[in-house]
Formats: C-alpha cells, structure tokens, sequence
C-alpha cells in the first residue's frame, strides 16, 4: 500500500511540475510577444495609429507574403529588371519558408483592416515570444533557479537586438529556430533535430549555414568533454546531417543555392567591394559598443569567475553555449547584424555558468523559509513573477536603454506620402512599367505599394553589382546626379579575365539602357532632381506638380520620360 501511496503521490507531483513548467512557459511567451509589441508599436495596447514598420526590407517580405498565393515558387522575377539572383537569371527566393509562415497572418490582417502590415507584426510578436519561452525552457531544462532574474537581465541587453528583431524580417523566426535546434539537441530528441535542421534550411538560405554551425559546436563539446563523459554522439552526428541533407534535396531553390550563398556570404558579407548596406560593416566606434553591451559583457565575466572560483567544471551543455556566444560574438565584432544572435546565447551561457551557485543560495532560502513557515515558502515562490513583472516594466519604462529603444523610428517613410504618390503613378502606368528610383533601398516600400510596375534594381547592390558592374555604375552615378560622366569599369571578359572598360553614362541610359517610363526622386536626392529637370528633351514632371519650382521640397517627385526623341 505504501509503495502504491508513493507512486501516486510521484505521479501527481509529476503533474504539478509539468503543469507549473507550462503555464510558465505560457506567461514567457506572452511577456516575450507583449515586448516585440511595445518596440515596434511604442505601445502596450493598440496602437493609436498606423505605425508601418521598421526596416527597408520589411516591406518586401510582407509584399511577398500576400503575393504568395498568386506566385507560387517563381523562378523569374520581373520586378527587378537588373538584379541577377544567380548566373543564368533565374530567381532564387531565398526567403520563402519565412514568407510562408507570414502569409496567414498578413492574409488575415488584410481581411480585418485592409492592409498586412498589422498581421506582419504580429507574426514577429508571435516568434520573438516564441524565442523567449525556448531560452527559458532551455534554462528549466539546465536546472537553472530562480529564472526570472535572467528575465529580468534578458530586457536589459542591446537595444539593438530588440530594434533588430521588430524588423519583418526572418531575424526573429531564425533565432528560434536556433533556440529549438538547441534545445531538442540537449534532450537528445535525434528525429526532432533532423526535423528542425531540415526544416531551418527552408526558413532561409541562412539556416543551410546556420543549422551545421550549432550542431558541429555541440558536437566538439561533446567529443572534448570532461574525461570519462567523452564520447563521439553518432546519432546527433548522422540524425543531423540527414536532416540538413533531405533540407536541401526537397529545396525548391537548391540549383541556385550555392551560388546564392556565395554571392550573400563574401560579395556582400565578409569581403563586399562596393558599399552595402550598414548591417554589413563592423561597429566603428568600440566604446559606443561597450556602452551597449557592456551590462551584459559585465554579466557574463562575473558568471564565469563563480564558475571558475566555485565549480563545477563545465559539461558538454555548458560548454557548447559558450562556444557559441563566441562565435556569435566573433560575427559580431565583423559585421554588427550579428548582434541578432549574440546576446541570447551570451545570456543563456552566463546563466549556466552562475546556476550552480544560484541553485544552492535559492535552496538555502528556500530550507530557511520553510522552517519559518510553509506558507511563506509558498507566498516567496509566487512573489517572483510578481518580481519580475514590476522589474522588467520598471528597466522598460524607465532605463536609458529603453529610450533608445523608442527614439528609434518605427518606419523609415512617411508612409501616406508614399501612398499618395504611388496611387497616382498607378493610374498613370501599364502594368510592367519600368520605374527609375534614386537609391536601391527604396525598392521594397515602392514594391509593397506598387506591384503594378517594375524596378530597375533593389534589395542588395551586389545583386547587379556581381555580373553587371557596368549597369550599377550608371545607376549609381545618375542616382547620385553625378551625370554625364564617364568612369571605367572592370568587366569580365570572354576568357573569364577581368578588363577594364569606360563607360559613358548619360541621362538617356534612363531610358535607352534602363528602359524606365517613370523616375521618382525623394526630397533627399536634390542634386538628381535637379539634374532631370534639366533634360527637357527626355523628361517631364508630372507629380505633384508640373511646376518644378513649386515642387522641389515636396517629399516625392516623379518624372515621366518622354518616347523617342534625340
């Protein structure tokens, strides 16, 4: 009878722990998706107005979301008429599983209120709550106590991890993918880490590198483990690379794959020998980035002293969340996005590192208040969420970090002048018209706005600069009203060496090269505005006014280019 009496009383703490594991998870979730919210909305309820969103290419994604149903998987993208996706000219939409995980939301944010940026931002809240709960169940999983006070330490990191993530973009799907790979590989969930391998490949062509970087880390932690828990993990090993392997066979894009990779990684990433955009280039100034990470560096240095002055050495676990912070934070010194996956993994390793020291004071308390009373042990124990909810509004509300957070603008684009401006191009053009824009950022809110016409290039230079540097030399000098001019260009020639060629550029390549029927000029572009209202024989204002003087300073001008003519 006393062995029946224990098993239930097993069986029902069981159910207890696993039921308290869940509503915690649940409460993660919803402060991680409140969070997301208040970043990108600057409020913790509605938002009182439409507040867009953040990030130039936030837009396309959305764009491409909705537009999914009607696209499919295309291999051809005539929106932008010079930006070459791989050698041969077929499309690669490197992002299509994350534009498949937006497309409901957006769907039914443009059912209910007519337009998908709503519904995009939800879906961002829905995975950044997401990521939060895998950190803490990671940390439960570690036997980490007190786990609220690295809730209250996770609204304390960058600013720019939080201002990151309100892009819609695949940054915050992607970390928790990482976060789940991480997870299931801890459990030893061998088919789960296949699924989500193969599954991260199809997010975005990131997760292809991604999902072997986290895997290979933890797989050398393993290898070089603490003697007598050394061990080679062939399941994890094989289980993985199938994974990664069946990822890639089933992968609609996988005969561009690489080459599309190659052109992201180096052309653009690591070695860029054009301009790119700024997410690319290092930190200039280390003490700004100090002032932004240091609270938690500082974190992590003081996790690692208790570790290394009071025990025990580190596991297999420990181990692996270490590497990975610093390779992560290696990305992150070469180019600052990185700073989207550094400071979790940093967390998530000072917290490791600190909980053998946290779990024997939290059991200390916790021995002292249940000698005092049980009902106090109790009221300690529920007293912690209360704690950190009053923390974290407290450090949100009120920390300079957080200022930082809110000054930053939630949409880069006056976005009812951009509407104004594009319902009327509409009007005016045939579906496929060529548009001429001023800079190559621009494309995704115009395309968002206006997928009735095409763009001459857009989403990354290196996309034209790659194969047609003579094409991206005329765009950059006429964008930049530095016209007519005539600069050399390295081209490659017939044997595959490089040759150095002039190139005339003229404002006729508008039309003539270009093929554009319409050119928009912001009010931050003044000099190439100019320099078009000047071409009277190519170029004509139409919007706002056919008066350039009256309309110089107007946010948007557009120009129509006139047929023929010498």
């Amino acid at each position: 009878m006393d062995n029946v009496t224990d098993a239930s009383m097993d069986a029902h703490t069981t159910r207890a722990a696993r039921k308290a594991a869940i509503l915690e998870s649940l409460a993660v979730f919803i402060l991680g998706a409140v969070l997301m919210h208040y970043v990108q909305t600057g409020a913790w309820g509605p938002a009182p107005v439409e507040p867009g969103v953040s990030g130039h290419d936030s837009f396309y994604h959305v764009k491409m979301a909705s537009l999914m149903p009607e696209l499919g998987l295309p291999s051809e993208f005539p929106h932008l008429r010079f930006c070459y996706f791989t050698e041969d000219g077929r499309f690669i939409s490197n992002h299509y599983g994350f534009h498949a995980l937006l497309m409901p939301f957006v769907k039914l944010s443009e059912r209910i209120t007519g337009d998908g940026l709503a519904g995009a931002r939800l879906a961002i809240g829905v995975s950044f709550g997401l990521s939060l709960m895998l950190m803490n169940l990671i940390l439960l999983m570690q036997g980490v106590r007190w786990r609220w006070l690295w809730l209250i330490a996770f609204v304390a990191m960058p600013f720019q991890f939080f201002t990151r993530h309100a892009y819609i973009r695949a940054i915050a799907p992607s970390l928790t993918f990482m976060l789940l790979l991480v997870l299931v590989m801890f459990r030893e969930r061998h088919i789960w880490t296949a699924l989500v391998v193969a599954a991260f490949t199809h997010l975005y062509l990131g997760g292809v590198v991604y999902a072997p970087v986290l895997v290979v880390a933890y797989v050398v932690c393993i290898v070089i483990g603490p003697t007598g828990e050394r061990t080679i993990p062939w399941k994890l090993i094989l289980f993985s690379f199938g994974g990664w392997c069946i990822g890639l066979l089933v992968h609609p894009y996988i005969s561009g794959m690489f080459e599309w990779l190659r052109v992201q990684l180096f052309a653009t990433g690591l070695s860029p020998d054009i301009s790119v955009g700024r997410e690319w280039k290092p930190y200039n100034d280390v003490w700004w980035f100090a002032q932004m990470a240091g609270a938690l560096l500082v974190t992590w240095i003081i996790a690692l002293m208790v570790r290394l002055r009071f025990g025990p050495r580190l596991n297999a676990k420990e181990t692996a969340l270490m590497l990975l912070m610093f390779i992560f934070l290696a990305l992150n010194t070469k180019a600052r996005r990185f700073v989207e996956y550094w400071p979790p993994f940093c967390l998530l390793s000072a917290a490791t590192l600190a909980a053998p020291l946290i779990n024997a004071y939290a059991d200390k308390v916790r021995r002292g208040l249940a000698e005092s009373s049980a009902r106090l042990a109790v009221w300690f124990e529920r007293a912690g969420v209360v704690v950190v909810l009053l923390a974290v509004f407290g450090v949100v509300r009120f920390s300079p970090l957080w200022r930082d957070i809110q000054k930053k603008p939630k949409c880069g684009y006056d976005l009812a002048a951009v509407t104004e401006m594009m319902d009327f191009v509409k009007e005016q053009a045939e579906p496929g018209d060529v548009i001429f824009t001023d800079d190559w950022d621009v494309f995704p809110v115009y395309f968002y706005h206006n997928a009735k016409c095409n763009y001459v290039v857009g989403l990354d230079p290196k996309l034209t600069h790659e194969r047609r540097p003579d094409i991206w030399a005329r765009f950059e000098k006429l964008s930049r009203g530095l016209a007519p001019k005539t600069v050399k260009v390295k081209m490659e020639g017939e044997g595959g060496e490089l040759i150095e060629q002039e190139v005339k550029v003229t404002h006729r390549d508008i039309r003539d090269v270009f093929g554009a029927r319409f050119v928009i000029i912001d009010s931050d572009h003044k000099k190439f505005s100019a320099k078009m209202n000047q071409q009277k024989d190519l170029a004509e204002l139409i919007y706002p006014t056919t008066s350039f003087h009256d309309s110089r300073d107007e946010p948007y001008l557009v120009f129509r280019i006139k047929d023929g003519g010498d």
